[in-house]
């Protein structure tokens, strides 16, 4: 599919007459600077596009994986912020003590046992990240 400048554009506010002075050349700048980025953007996208249609399987099978392993690592540190501010609920153990070293190895334990779950599934996200970016592919 590809995604030309005059479809994106529509997504542009329009600028009017009344849009004069210092405000106005302000939000015409603006929303020049915008255009142009979002047409950068948008070549970037199709130029990726036809790069993936010429891959070869194995270059697929490639990128796929570096995707798949991506989406995992994101899911770990995803779980790794959500179980640190779960963490933050536990109250101190003030019977032992709890120092700057116990916080260090727990913090290590948490991102250890957050990345074990995401590779054996985790919650879905890697999964779900995956289909959003290699959806176009197949």
């Amino acid at each position: 599919m590809q995604i030309n400048h005059t479809n994106m554009s529509a997504l542009l506010p329009a600028t009017t007459s009344t849009n004069t002075g210092y405000e106005g050349s302000k939000v015409i700048s603006e929303d020049a600077t915008f255009t142009e980025e979002l047409n950068k953007a948008t070549d970037k996208l199709n130029d990726a596009t036809s790069k993936v249609k010429t891959m070869t399987a194995e270059e697929l099978a490639q990128r796929n994986q570096e995707i798949r392993e991506a989406s995992t690592e994101l899911e770990a540190i995803l779980l790794k912020m959500m179980y640190d501010a779960m963490m933050k609920t536990v109250p101190k153990d003030e019977l032992f003590g709890d120092d700057n070293a116990m916080d260090i190895w727990r913090d290590m334990y948490n991102e250890k046992m957050t990345q074990a779950a995401a590779q054996a599934g985790g919650i879905g996200l890697a999964d779900f990240i995956y289909d959003q970016l290699t959806r176009k592919n197949h």
